[in-house]
């Protein structure tokens, strides 16, 4: 049960990071002529985190002391009243297995196979709220909810060092790719830098829409434990309907404060 946890614990960490602003995106490519590289990424980071929603399909791996865990889904997303649903099939050393993820305020509600032995009869759903439960281990995950792209952007902008790359498609939209060299202890606080990251973004040419975010690095933690990350965020359907369905709290086991598994505190 253990080894099952992470996989869900990567959802935890995917699920608010993407529904705090969701895409991204700027000006369109007559507006990004007249800007250098950083500004235009920038305003396209704060023109897309203020979309009232968006589409996003993701892919991730992650490799922790040898062990890697993969991981794929796609999900929709209300930025205006902060929910979003997300389905993910991750796979951990050969175990695969199925996540939903509802994401209601500073709540995170998860299913899953791998969970539902630790729950008690009647439950389907784990409900943790994760700033509490930051609260009580002495991390404010309220500078987490107050992220967006913008803000994301703004260490671009410190870096100075964006670069652009080329005309790319994605899923018939024309895009501009631009590279970014980043500082990994930015990316990742608590974590001492090992290597450079890379933060690819494709801006949308005719809307400034950012379609597509992918993040690579690789750092070690505390412990000397090896750490090396790859993500990729598509995003679609600006500004459409979005409809969540918030578990019930008869559904629900809150493991906020009992926590489960490692989950919850």
């Amino acid at each position: 049960m253990k080894r099952a946890v992470l996989p869900v614990l990567l959802v935890v960490c995917v699920l608010p990071l993407a529904a705090c602003g969701g895409g991204s995106g700027g000006g369109s490519s007559s507006q990004g002529a007249n800007l250098t590289p950083v500004a235009y990424v920038k305003s396209a980071a704060t023109k897309s985190a203020k979309a009232t929603s968006e589409h996003m399909e993701l892919t991730g791996a992650v490799t922790v002391a040898g062990q890697a865990v993969t991981l794929k889904g796609s999900g929709d997303f209300d930025n205006d009243n902060h929910q979003g649903q997300l389905h993910a099939d991750v796979n951990l050393g050969g175990i695969a297995a199925s996540i939903d993820a509802v994401l209601d305020g500073t709540t995170i509600y998860l299913k899953s196979p791998i969970l539902s032995a630790a729950l008690p009869q009647g439950k389907t759903w784990i409900k943790i709220d994760y700033e509490k439960v930051g609260k009580s281990k002495g991390v404010d995950f309220s500078q987490l909810l107050a992220q967006d792209p913008s803000q994301a952007f703004k260490q671009l902008q410190a870096s100075g060092k964006v670069v652009p790359v080329g005309d790319e498609t994605i899923d018939g939209v024309d895009t501009t790719h631009y590279r970014a060299t980043l500082d990994t202890k930015k990316l990742a606080p608590g974590l001492t830098a090992a290597h450079a990251g890379s933060y690819n973004v494709w801006i949308g040419k005719d809307d400034g829409y950012i379609y597509r975010v992918r993040s690579t690095f690789a750092a070690g933690d505390t412990a000397g434990k090896r750490l090396a990350q790859t993500t990729t965020l598509n995003f679609s359907d600006f500004g459409k309907d979005v409809t969540v369905d918030v578990p019930s709290d008869a559904e629900s086991y809150d493991a906020t404060k009992s926590g489960i598994q490692g989950l919850g505190g």
